[in-house]
């Protein structure tokens, strides 16, 4: 019997010996440092973790509203559905029906989890066997990894799409063509080519899928007996490509639409969808996630899979009864998509001014940047000493490009939703100096 030096499993050891993110040490760093105007004009900018502090605000003060001007009901206390309450997803299928994805929404096609990592982690531990493999565009989500793979023993296959940003622009790049000689790598390695995940709009790079795209790839994967699945996350987080300033960096390559659109139309087992509540509505430590699946078989396991994962009642109640306010959605939603356009205005403005280049984004809280040119050395070595040096000589605190495994050196994730404006503009500020002034 083979012996280990550890109270732990395999999978236990290696979820000690071996950090989720590359940048999480430096983040629980800068963390303690933070910037501030009067106290602390040297601190640091957390840049690297996906939250929306532009509306937090917003979003905190009605939640109080709610908790001091509304009686909570008794099924706040019990045990109650384990894919959320009928009434919290009924709710939650008409602010899809309105904004999300306007189209019909059954809420008996809905499941609620425990916040985004909690939907992709159920979600594919019920589709898929250990081993099968997940295929996601490169760049992608670094999380995915171990989202879909710490539990269910999921595989991750990147793939590599393009290589320099001028390739794609800001349409996303995926074909079915690629997904042929993917499906065809795969057989030949008698791997099983299970699931194929899109983020629409991107993390990172904020590229969103036409209806056409979307049908096209799904029509795939139903041929194929592949699941597809859409990751909608950032589906009210839109750019307004139209903004008179930024609207010369986009080209017309059609119409956007959810990808519940494609699934009513398609009616397939193998479509579905997810969202949270985490990043367009800056709830990410409520913990709200929601899968979206017109396959029985899919809801009836995730019934019984959930219930680990269940949000907790007073978040559901909280939530729906946000939600039962229409005119305060529809404030929110302009709102934030203001506040949104404002802060990308100001990154790319500065990229633009000293020939930095970057993917034009649709939606999402990135700017996804090509820093390549001001690497000492092309490769990862290079890159992390590039994000280190950003860090020590502007305390500004970036994604480093290695775990969204694209093949380019030199990339990195900017989140413009971390802090509010006017910390953002000293923050390009010092990191416009510190590349105007670095020798390479």
């Amino acid at each position: 019997m083979e012996s280990y030096n550890t109270t732990l499993s395999k999978r236990g050891t290696d979820l000690a010996e071996n950090p989720a993110r590359i940048d999480m040490e430096l983040f629980m760093e800068a963390a303690q440092n933070l910037y501030c105007p009067d106290s602390n004009p040297s601190g640091t900018f957390l840049l690297n973790v996906a939250e929306n502090s532009l509306t937090a605000s917003i979003i905190k003060d009605k939640l109080t509203s709610i908790l001091k001007q509304k009686e909570m009901p008794d099924w706040v206390l019990k045990y109650t559905d384990s894919l959320g309450h009928p009434e919290v997803r009924a709710e939650l299928a008409n602010l899809m029906e309105q904004h999300l994805c306007k189209c019909p929404i059954d809420p008996d096609t809905l499941a609620l989890s425990a916040g985004a990592s909690a939907v992709i982690e159920v979600t594919s531990f019920i589709l898929a066997n250990p081993g099968d493999v997940a295929v996601i565009p490169a760049p992608s989500y670094p999380m995915y990894t171990k989202d879909m793979g710490t539990k269910s023993g999921v595989e991750r296959y990147d793939l590599q799409t393009h290589f320099n940003l001028e390739d794609i622009g800001s349409k996303a790049p995926v074909d079915i063509t690629m997904l042929d000689k993917t499906f065809a790598e795969l057989n030949a390695q008698n791997k099983c080519f299970k699931i194929l995940l899109i983020t629409s709009p991107d993390n990172p790079t904020g590229c969103r899928y036409t209806k056409e795209q979307l049908k096209e790839l799904a029509n795939w994967c139903i041929q194929h007996k592949v699941h597809m699945i859409v990751n909608e996350i950032y589906g009210l987080s839109l750019i307004d490509t139209q903004d008179p300033l930024i609207k010369d960096a986009y080209q017309d390559y059609g119409d956007y639409a959810s990808f519940a659109k494609i699934m009513n139309e398609l009616n397939s087992d193998y479509l579905h969808l997810w969202y949270a509540f985490s990043k367009d509505f800056s709830m990410s430590g409520l913990r709200f996630g929601m899968l979206h699946t017109l396959n029985t078989k899919l809801l009836k396991a995730y019934d019984n899979a959930n219930i680990p994962h269940m949000v907790s009642n007073i978040t559901q109640w909280m939530i729906a009864e946000m939600l039962k306010d229409s005119a305060f959605i529809e404030h929110y939603i302009k709102t934030n998509k203001a506040l949104l356009n404002a802060s990308y205005k100001l990154v790319i403005e500065a990229f633009n001014n000293i020939n930095v280049p970057y993917i034009p984004s649709r939606g999402s809280l990135f700017v996804w940047v090509d820093l390549s040119r001001f690497l000492k050395e092309d490769s990862d070595d290079g890159q992390e000493q590039l994000w280190l040096d950003i860090y020590n000589n502007t305390g500004i605190l970036l994604t480093p490009g290695a775990g969204f495994q694209h093949q380019k050196k030199g990339l990195f994730r900017m989140v413009f939703t971390a802090i509010e404006r006017d910390y953002l503009k000293v923050a390009m500020d010092r990191l416009i100096t510190y590349l105007n002034n670095r020798k390479y």
